[in-house]
């Protein structure tokens, strides 16, 4: 097998602003980044993802990092981390046990809407089909002197290589909304494709953003995945070279 099981407590993966790395590297340390903010501070300050309700936010627990950037958002990710992929008929205990954890109680069939939404997928179907996917994989490698990492919501292995899928929360109502979405997130997709290709030496050959939505989900792909990884690595070069002036 190509990985263990993945931690149900994933490690925290908000480690801090980027822009800050250079400064980390110039004390001799490499610095953390995870793949979502390495993808934001390389697109000029895009926003994070964020759902069509927001919820005010406190601190986050160890189990929240890393997800959506909402309660609504991080029970969906919770939800389809845990639901049977081939069997999800406790899908709605789970939305009301995750409302309940994020504190939004009453709200659990909002949940169970979006997440039932990429359970029905073409992507997931083809996970399920293939029966070798893992879900919330933790990845993490250096690229020259900055670490790069995060968690992949689900991952496929198929007889060409490794499929990237990464659910969102984002409310995408129309194609220029979609549009904006999939360029904000390409790069995001394009380091945790950077650092399984890596870490593994298998070719991720496409990365599928799935946005949650009743009743269907969309399913958007990085168009070119190969120029995206080379973007990736030329953020990472112009963190190392502004620790170097």
């Amino acid at each position: 097998d190509l990985f263990a099981e993945p931690r149900r407590e994933p490690l925290p993966t908000d480690v801090g602003d980027p822009a800050a790395a250079p400064t980390w590297i110039a004390r001799g340390r490499s610095a953390t980044v995870a793949a979502t903010r390495l993808a934001a501070a390389h697109s000029d300050g895009l926003a994070d993802e964020r759902d069509a309700k927001a919820e005010p936010e406190g601190p986050r627990r160890a189990w929240q990092r890393g997800r959506a950037g909402t309660a609504i958002g991080r029970a969906v990710h919770a939800v389809l981390q845990s639901v049977d992929l081939d069997d999800p008929d406790g899908l709605a205990a789970i939305a009301h046990a995750q409302s309940l954890a994020e504190g939004i109680p009453g709200r659990e069939r909002e949940i169970e809407r979006l997440a039932r939404s990429a359970l029905a997928a073409p992507i997931v179907a083809e996970a399920r089909a293939s029966g070798r996917f893992w879900r919330e994989v933790p990845v993490a490698t250096p690229i020259g002197d900055v670490i790069v990492e995060g968690f992949v919501d689900l991952l496929i292995e198929t007889p060409v290589g490794l499929v990237v899928v990464d659910w969102k929360t984002d409310s995408v109502p129309d194609d220029t909304t979609i549009d904006a979405a999939v360029e904000r997130y390409t790069l995001q997709g394009a380091a945790y494709a950077l650092v399984l290709e890596q870490v593994l030496g298998r070719p991720v050959v496409r990365c599928v953003f799935v946005f949650t939505r009743s009743p269907k989900a969309l399913e958007r792909e990085v168009a070119d995945l190969p120029a995206a990884v080379a973007e990736v690595r030329a953020g990472i070069q112009h963190l190392q070279g502004a620790a170097d002036r």
